[in-house]
């Protein structure tokens, strides 16, 4: 049987998948799509995969020959009565062609399943070959024709009585073509131009049925410029700002409100020292002076990295996906950046020092709001006995923490509202430390499931898109407080470097590591897809994780 690339079955019912190639990935917002064929047969799904690949194919080159278009950002009144009169004409001119052509009426009747096709089934008349060519359609070809424009002409009513622009846009999009544009919809005047060609393609159907009563309705004559400009004014030249604008929107997945502060700082940056510049006027020559300029502008050479590439990001999104620029003026000008903070463990004094405090020791829990109330007793350690990232500890449900396969465990996901997960990895189990079931972990858990209430620290203020920013904050006071440094000292995230190289000293490898710290793996697509580990398999690995010169007390004979 036929090999049909992409032909892969989900349950019962056969699929292919679809690549998006790389160019037109921005435009569809996806870079694969897995299309149901509809059916379970092999077979049938070989054929229809054919199909339904040749018709994305040529979606693609569609799709190609749309954004080599010039996009009109606004539809002037002079565009929008130029668009009217071609689709009112485009109406009439189509209508002359069946009316003059009997082949092709029957052939379109055909094709689309017009009403009382089978009245084009005729007997050809002893005429001579001159007679023929002039006689036009006869009677019953005439009727049908008649019937097939006033079933269009129900259509175009219904869709003008609902205002349902969508009807016209079709037909819109194929005249602008013709003048070399592509109009988006949603572009200032665009919805009432389309309201106005909605019109006139309605009074173009009226004036068919005029033509099957025999009355005389001529097709006007547009005069189509040769040129864009007569009809459209020239376009704002566009600068990194419009890019911008576009840019924060567009993409596969949202992107983050940080992603886009960042962009922003660098854009702001950029504006400052090259006001009012147009893309066109970037150049790589201003590329070099300005990479110098960051350099001394810059605290860091991080920051100074991180900005540039900002800029360059813009550029090749202008470049790339917009086609607003030819070519990105800017590639292969960077920065190389020094890492100013190794992140490392934390040292055993460190950890006596923060974990001797009243909050540990007498689970005195602080009044501060971002503290977060009993998460400020129960994410450190929290952090300290999985490696898990702050956010995700922050995000935690009272439903994530579960007993599974006898063993209390916590569940990473993102299957919450708000709820987020760095990479895929980041989805995993991970078995509760004996230490922590110890301290009462599963009891509090108890308590707030049953409450019903939603989140695991109830109290805890969590900002959007980046849960652990008010609590990191909070925790640096804290350690603060307690004599460890503030800025570059030991942070929540330091508690990830801290219990990976007990598990490594304990003769852990690494995809085990990585199964409990999230981390991607390296390995075949079957290790990635199909091998799944049992708690009981990663259970010795956490128990690796030992302080032995940490002496805590149970949080139940803190409150006898």
């Amino acid at each position: 049987m036929a090999k049909v690339e992409g032909l892969n079955l989900r349950g019962s019912r056969w699929y292919v998948l679809i690549i998006v190639p790389k160019d037109l990935g921005e435009a569809y917002g996806f870079s694969r799509k897995n299309v149901s064929l509809g059916t379970s047969d092999r077979k049938v799904a070989v054929v229809a995969a054919t199909v339904k690949r040749a018709e994305w194919m040529a979606g693609f080159e569609q799709k190609r020959r749309e954004q080599k278009l010039t996009p009109v950002e606004s539809v002037s009144p002079e565009l929008a009565d130029l668009m009217a009169q071609m689709v009112h004409a485009e109406v009439l001119a189509t209508d002359d062609e069946l009316r003059d052509d009997r082949e092709l009426w029957a052939d379109m009747a055909r094709a689309t399943g017009a009403p009382h096709t089978a009245l084009l089934v005729h007997q050809e008349a002893p005429v001579v070959a001159a007679e023929d060519d002039l006689r036009g359609l006869d009677a019953a070809e005439a009727g049908a024709l008649a019937t097939f424009n006033a079933h269009l002409d129900g259509r175009a009513a219904i869709a003008m009585a609902g205002r349902n622009l969508a009807a016209v846009l079709p037909v819109v999009q194929a005249q602008a073509r013709r003048l070399g544009l592509f109009i988006d919809p949603k572009a200032p005047g665009a919805k009432s131009a389309l309201l106005q060609s909605l019109k006139a393609y309605r009074q173009g159907h009226q004036e068919k049925l005029l033509r099957d009563a025999g009355e005389v309705v001529e097709t006007p004559a547009v005069v189509v410029p040769s040129e864009a400009s007569k009809v459209q004014p020239a376009a704002k030249a566009r600068t990194l700002r419009d890019a911008f604008d576009r840019w924060k929107t567009s993409g596969e997945k949202v992107r983050s409100a940080d992603s886009i502060a960042a962009c922003e700082r660098a854009l702001r940056q950029f504006e400052e020292r090259h006001p009012e510049m147009t893309l066109e006027a970037i150049t790589r020559d201003m590329g070099d002076n300005y990479r110098a300029w960051l350099r001394t502008a810059c605290k860091t050479s991080k920051t100074a990295s991180d900005r540039l590439t900002s800029i360059k990001s813009l550029l090749k999104y202008a470049s790339e996906t917009l086609q607003w620029l030819t070519l990105q003026p800017w590639r292969g000008i960077s920065i190389k950046a020094t890492t100013t903070n190794c992140r490392r463990p934390w040292s055993q004094s460190e950890l006596a020092t923060l974990f001797a405090s009243p909050l540990h020791q007498s689970y005195e829990l602080p009044t501060a709001r971002d503290a977060g109330g009993d998460a400020a007793y129960w994410i450190p350690l929290l952090a300290l006995y999985t490696g898990a990232r702050a956010g995700e500890l922050c995000q935690l449900q009272a439903e994530d923490i579960k007993t599974i396969e006898g063993i209390p465990a916590i569940v990473i996901t993102d299957d919450g509202e708000g709820q987020k997960v760095k990479t895929e990895a980041g989805k995993r189990t991970i078995p509760v430390h004996s230490e922590l079931l110890r301290l009462g972990f599963m009891e509090y858990v108890a308590a707030i499931q049953a409450k019903g209430a939603g989140s695991l620290w109830p109290v805890m203020r969590l900002r959007k898109g980046k849960p652990s920013d008010f609590f990191g904050r909070w925790f640096k006071d804290h350690r603060e407080g307690l004599g460890l440094p503030g800025k570059g000292g030991p942070s929540l995230h330091y508690f990830r470097h801290t219990v990976r190289p007990l598990m490594r000293r304990a003769g852990f490898d690494s995809g085990t590591m990585d199964k409990i710290t999230g981390h991607e793996t390296g390995g075949s697509v079957g290790d990635l897809v199909y091998d799944h580990w049992l708690l009981e398999e990663l259970r010795p690995a956490v128990e690796a994780i030992q302080f032995p010169f940490l002496k805590l007390r149970a949080v139940s004979s803190h409150r006898r």
